[in-house]
């Protein structure tokens, strides 16, 4: 996303109030009505790109994709380190701490929202300190502290303290098949899987300025308003827990289903899921094909890895996720 867009979609966000919908706070103590412009919240890389904290292939010249937003503190303390506490953006339950620092994120907490339109996952990253009373299956109402900002990361480059920032994620996971799948791979021999579920090839994130910004939302329009980037068709007679957990994303008749017509948005969402036949002409001749691509999104998919670098072909995110979905459905 680029700077131009992500004020202009935090414009809409303040101004559109829609009825019925998820009750959302801003996930830091900084005052939101201060908020006038994106550099009044976002935290850049050592870049110093504004754009780099932004959702999307805003990192390395397009190489790199970052999975959420980075939100920079409102307030320090004489030696320079956040004071800003985090807050659970919306309702819900804790469904992961992560209070060690083993991996880029740091010390993280992920909740659930069940009561949300689609029940997504917020993830909050980079923690100084996760709240001590949370525990695990905790319900949380919106605004409740879970932790205060910080800069921690076991990633290769350490987040010096003037870049202290919350990383801010929201999505769906794919399989709660992940652990077997990951098991299975030759390469994850030597590298245990710390985070079980809450792996971060397991979750696939959408631009958090969908949801964020405005008092209230319905996260399943949100999430559908993501245009489709490419189609996949697969065969399998079972339904994979993906759609079983996520029903709103499913369409058709599932009582003779053969396989399914996958809807992927740019970053690898499955956005949309619908039932196909035993006679459908969408229905690959064997595990999975590729079947239409959004030529105005060529370039991106490319770059995320969802096409090959020919434009043509699978890409390597693209067969890992299906590879994944398809855990729960052999």
């Amino acid at each position: 996303m680029s700077l131009r867009n992500g004020l202009a979609l935090l414009f809409l966000c303040l101004t559109a109030l829609p009825l019925g919908a998820t009750d959302i706070v801003w996930p830091t103590t900084m005052d939101r009505a201060s908020i006038r412009n994106p550099q009044d919240y976002l935290q850049p890389t050592v870049s110093g790109k504004m754009e780099s904290a932004l959702f999307g292939m805003v990192r390395e010249e397009g190489k790199r994709f970052h999975e959420g937003i980075d939100i920079r503190p409102a307030k320090t303390n004489a030696d320079g380190e956040p004071l800003d506490l985090v807050l659970a953006a919306m309702d819900g339950q804790v469904a992961y701490l992560n209070a060690n620092v083993n991996g880029p994120y740091g010390r993280y907490v992920v909740l659930h929202h069940t009561a949300a339109e689609i029940p997504v996952y917020t993830l909050y990253a980079h923690l100084a300190k996760i709240e001590p009373s949370l525990k695990t299956a905790q319900p949380v109402r919106r605004g409740t502290v879970i932790g205060l900002m910080g800069r921690t990361s076991a990633g290769v480059s350490p987040i010096t303290k003037d870049r202290s920032h919350l990383h801010f994620e929201v999505g769906l996971m794919l399989s709660r098949g992940f652990n077997r799948w990951y098991d299975a791979q030759p390469e994850n021999k030597q590298s245990p899987n710390l985070h079980g579920l809450y792996n971060g090839q397991n979750l696939i994130g959408m631009d958090p300025m969908l949801i964020l910004g405005q008092p209230k939302v319905d996260i399943l329009a949100a999430l559908r308003s993501q245009p489709t980037a490419l189609t996949v068709g697969l065969r399998t007679n079972k339904m994979p827990d993906f759609v079983q957990y996520y029903p709103a994303l499913m369409r058709g008749d599932t009582s003779r289903v053969a396989g399914w017509y996958i809807e992927f948005s740019w970053q690898g969402m499955p956005v949309r899921w619908t039932a196909l036949d035993a006679k459908s002409p969408q229905l690959p001749a064997g595990r999975w094909r590729l079947l239409e691509i959004d030529q105005t999104q060529r370039t991106r998919l490319i770059q995320r890895k969802m096409l090959g670098a020919d434009g043509r072909t699978p890409g390597e995110l693209l067969t890992q996720s299906l590879e994944v979905l398809l855990s729960t459905a052999r």
